[in-house]
C-alpha cells in the first residue's frame, strides 16, 4: 500500500502522485520493461490510498472540496482495472481521537509514506511514518528536506509534478526490501536524534546556556 495523508491543497501534490501510481501499472504491461514475475507482481497488487479531512469539517480550507472532485474527477476517468487499485478516503473530523487512530492505522499499514508536496514546512505526516519505521517517498520541499536525507532515511524527488520520476522511485522502493528496511531503520533513528521533544529541550537549554554565559557589554557613556 503506497499512502499519502494531507489536506486537499494543490500544493500537496496529489494530482500528480496519483498519475505517477497510474504510469507505474501501465509499465508493468509494457513489453519492453524486463520485469522479473516477482517485480510485476509487487506493481499488480500494489494499492495507492489518497487521505484528507472530510472538507466539510475543515473551515479554514475553503479550496479543499474542489481539490477533492477534481481528484475525485480524474479517479472517474481512469479505467476500471486502475480504479479498483485507488482509493480516496475522507476522514471525519467530529473526534480527534479517532481521527489520530486511522492515520495511525493507514500509516502502519503502509508500504510507502509519500509526501509530494509542492511547498511544505515541517511535515509531521513525515516525521509520524519515520518513526513508525515505513520508508518515506518525500520532495525537496524546504521542510521536507531538513527531515530526510535522501537515500538514508528516506527517499527525496527532484521533481513533485515529474510523473515518470514519482513512478520509478515508487518501484525502486517496492522492488529493493533490504534498502526499503535500511531506510526504515534510519529513519526512526534520525527521529529519534533529532525530533523528539527531549532533542529540543536539550537544544533550549544550549542556547540559554550560550546566551547567559555571553560577557555582558558596558553600557555606553552618555554624552
Amino acid at each position: 500500500i503506497v499512502t499519502q495523508v494531507s489536506r486537499w491543497d494543490r500544493l500537496k501534490g496529489l494530482r500528480p502522485l496519483l498519475e505517477g501510481f497510474v504510469r507505474l501499472k501501465r509499465w508493468m504491461h509494457d513489453p519492453s520493461r524486463k520485469w522479473s514475475p516477482r517485480r510485476r507482481r509487487r506493481v499488480e497488487i500494489v494499492r495507492l490510498i489518497l487521505a484528507g479531512p472530510d472538507p466539510a469539517s475543515v473551515q479554514d480550507d475553503p479550496e479543499g472540496q474542489g481539490v477533492l472532485e477534481d481528484l475525485s474527477a480524474d479517479y472517474c476517468a481512469l479505467p476500471p482495472e486502475i480504479q479498483r487499485d485507488v482509493a480516496l478516503l475522507t476522514l471525519p473530523m467530529n473526534s480527534r481521537k479517532e481521527n489520530a487512530l486511522m492515520v495511525n492505522a493507514l500509516q502502519r499499514c503502509s508500504t510507502i509514506i509519500v509526501q509530494n508536496s509542492i511547498r511544505e514546512g515541517f511535515g509531521l505526516t513525515a516525521t509520524e511514518a519515520m518513526w513508525k519505521r515505513v520508508p518515506v517517498l518525500a520532495t525537496r520541499a524546504s521542510g521536507l528536506r531538513q527531515q530526510i536525507r535522501s537515500g538514508i532515511d528516506g527517499i527525496l524527488t527532484q521533481n513533485p509534478a515529474d510523473y515518470e520520476e514519482i513512478a520509478r522511485r515508487m518501484d525502486d522502493i517496492l522492488r529493493d526490501l533490504p534498502k526499503r528496511d535500511l531506510l526504515a531503520r534510519s529513519a526512526q533513528r534520525r527521529v529519534h536524534d533529532e525530533f523528539l521533544i527531549f532533542t529540543q529541550l536539550c537544544e533550549w537549554l544550549r542556547v540559554l546556556t550560550t546566551a547567559a554565559s555571553a560577557p555582558r557589554k558596558a553600557p555606553a557613556e552618555e554624552d
